[in-house]
Order: structure tokens, then C-alpha cells, then sequence
């Protein structure tokens, strides 16, 4: 009798909304925002905002999602768990035990059609179900590279790549690197040199100085794409700054087509270094001289936030709350150096870079940094 009063207590009590508090104003792109009350709805209660630069007042969130009776949380996770491969009725019973309150069938299966661009795993979701239950279609593994990283894979999509049937774009005779690449991912795990990732001179990646890259003939190409229409419909609704990467991360792992790891790390070593300076003619990492005249062993270390397989291209992308000003091009280019050591076969020319977040999408080829 307890256990049902708390449950009717968690459906009939709205719970405060965990969307994220808004930096400007929807209408007219003001910063000049104040809390104007509440607005309770069935299951959460929203801050209301207003601008003072144009008078409206407005409830936060993506627009896409403004007036839905459900949470984003939920109907992420609803989508997700669908996508994982669980049938309509079973992610309507796994949502229903979570959350207290019945999330119908036909409602999970309306919220799956309103947003097929963000989920093009669709057209592979039957594939995977025939090749992983629902538990083991992502692994996921903790690494603790002075501070906790979850990387995780598709298991699905990396056999599907090996199989040629994630990326039509992919033609069989330049697949042998993309299979070199779904053996690369796997053995993270065990393959990773987790302790290089904890010393003290190992240089991050996101660290390095742009001195060995020649930006003067580089063509940067801004877009919107599927990356910043799902941070649109993410990053707003997610009040926690630490929540919000890791969720983009996980849905586009599990919802999109080209998504197959995310938080990848990736290493260099004093070898690895040396080879890349003598083929491209650059210094990647400057060397400290000793007194004998040789130099410290050098280490470089890092960790992409997507790699994605799309239109016959490996993309590394990066998500960037200030896009706009923020331009990683060592960062991103070094992440590419890297894999060419890594994968065998993976040569700059099958690797597209990109960073972006919920309006801009900038996206360059390594290539031209460096050749």
C-alpha cells in the first residue's frame, strides 16, 4: 500500500523542471531576461521568463518541445530505449516503472516520428536487433585519465561498418581501413595505455600550440546539420552543465546513423611523434633539449568527443559551447594525426574535422593543414 501511495504521489505531483535557464531571449536574441513565475503542467512546473527588451514572456526549452505535457527527459529516454531496440510496449513499460505515470505505446511511437531526421538509426535498428539485445547493444567502459571518461561504442554499427552496410558512400575497396578502425575502437579497452594518460608530461591535445599547422590556405565551411539540430534539441533542456555533453553524447550514439564511439582516446608516443614530424615536415611537439643534447621522450593524449562514418569520411567532432570564437584546428588536427598512427591504413585524406554546438557546425579538412 505504501510502495502504491508513493507511486501516485511521484504521478501527481509535478516536479520541477531540470531545463536549463536561458542566456537570451527567443524573440529578439536579448540577454535581458527576468523570472516571471511559474507554469505548472501535468507532470513539471517551468520558470516562466521575460525579456525586458521586448516585453514577451516565454517558458524555456527547445522550441520543438515547448508545449509538450511530457518532460524532455522523458521523451528522450523514451526514444533512446526504442532505438536500443525494445519494442513500443517494452519502452512504455520501462518508463512507465521509472517514472511513475503511464507513457503509452502510440504516445513513444508519435515522439519517434516527430524527430526520424535526429534518429536515422532507424533504417539500421532492425540490423542491430538481429545482431545485440537491447543490454548489449552499447558497451561503455570507465577510464581514468585524471579525470573519468565515459567511452562507449556501438556495437551494432561497427559490425554493420565491417560488413559494408553503415555507409553506402563506402566503397569495397576503401573499406578495409574503416574495418581497421571498428578492430581500433573495441580494443580501447584493453589495447589503451591508460597510464600515459595520468602523467604529468604527456601533452593534451587540446593543449598543443597551433604553430605546426599553416591556416593560411584553409577553407573552414559552416553548416547546419543533424549535429546542432540535436544540441538544439538537447542542450537547452538540460539544466546541469556536467549533463548536458554526456546526453548529446549518448543520444546520438544510440539515435543517429554515423555516431559509432564517443569519448575515443586517443595517444601518441615518442615514436608515433617523431613519425608524423619526419612525414609532414612540421613539429608537432616541441622538444626539451638536455644537457647531453638529446630531449625528454614526448607524449601526446586526448580524447575525441564523436567519431562519426558518413558519406564515405571518418569525422571527429568536437562539441564546443562557444563555437563561434572558439577555433580548435591543432586540437582537431592532432585528433587526426593520431588516428593515422593508430589505424593502419587511415590516411588525413579519409578524415574529415569539425567542431559545433547549437547553431554552428564548422567543419575543415585536416589535410590542408598539413600537407
Amino acid at each position: 500500500m505504501a510502495a502504491d501511495h508513493a507511486r501516485r504521489t511521484r504521478s501527481t505531483s509535478p516536479r520541477p523542471s531540470d531545463i536549463k535557464t536561458p542566456e537570451r531571449c527567443p524573440h529578439c536574441n536579448s540577454t535581458r531576461l527576468v523570472k516571471k513565475g511559474t507554469r505548472t503542467k501535468k507532470l513539471e512546473t517551468v520558470a516562466m521568463m521575460k525579456c525586458k527588451a521586448c516585453g514577451r514572456t516565454f517558458t524555456p526549452g527547445p522550441r520543438a518541445l515547448r508545449n509538450k505535457t511530457y518532460p524532455l527527459t522523458e521523451i528522450l529516454e523514451a526514444i533512446t530505449t526504442y532505438n536500443r531496440g525494445h519494442s513500443l510496449a517494452e519502452t512504455s513499460a520501462l518508463l512507465s516503472s521509472r517514472y511513475g505515470h503511464t507513457v503509452s505505446g502510440p504516445t513513444i511511437s508519435r515522439w519517434v516520428n516527430q524527430h526520424l531526421a535526429l534518429t536515422t538509426y532507424s533504417r539500421l535498428r532492425s540490423a542491430g536487433k538481429r545482431l545485440y539485445s537491447p543490454r548489449r547493444l552499447i558497451r561503455t567502459s570507465k577510464l581514468y585519465h585524471r579525470q573519468v571518461y565515459e567511452f562507449a561504442y556501438h556495437r551494432a554499427k561497427l559490425d554493420l561498418l565491417r560488413k559494408g552496410m553503415l555507409d553506402p558512400f563506402i566503397q569495397s575497396r576503401a573499406s578495409q581501413p574503416f574495418q581497421r578502425l571498428a578492430n581500433f575502437i573495441e580494443s580501447i579497452p584493453t589495447a589503451c595505455p591508460h597510464a600515459l594518460f595520468t602523467r604529468e608530461d604527456a601533452v593534451r591535445g587540446s593543449q598543443l600550440g597551433a604553430a605546426f599547422i599553416d591556416t593560411g590556405s584553409l577553407q573552414v565551411i559552416e553548416r547546419q546539420n543533424a549535429a546542432t539540430d540535436t544540441a538544439a534539441l538537447i542542450i537547452p533542456g538540460v539544466g546541469s552543465n556536467h549533463q548536458r555533453h554526456a546526453l548529446l553524447q549518448r543520444f546520438m550514439l544510440v539515435n543517429d546513423a554515423a555516431t559509432i564511439a564517443v569519448e575515443v582516446p586517443i595517444w601518441l608516443d615518442e615514436a608515433g611523434i617523431a613519425s608524423l614530424e619526419a612525414e609532414h615536415g612540421i613539429e608537432l611537439v616541441p622538444k626539451q633539449v638536455s644537457p647531453d643534447g638529446g630531449h625528454a621522450p614526448r607524449q601526446v593524449t586526448g580524447h575525441i568527443d564523436f567519431l562519426q562514418v558518413r558519406n564515405g569520411c571518418l569525422h571527429i567532432l568536437d562539441y564546443k559551447p562557444d563555437a563561434r570564437t572558439n577555433q580548435p584546428f591543432a586540437q582537431l588536427t592532432i585528433y587526426a594525426l593520431a588516428l593515422t598512427r593508430l589505424v593502419p591504413g587511415l590516411r588525413l585524406f579519409n578524415i574529415k574535422c569539425a567542431w559545433f554546438n547549437e547553431t554552428a557546425y564548422n567543419e575543415f579538412y585536416p589535410r590542408k593543414l598539413v600537407l
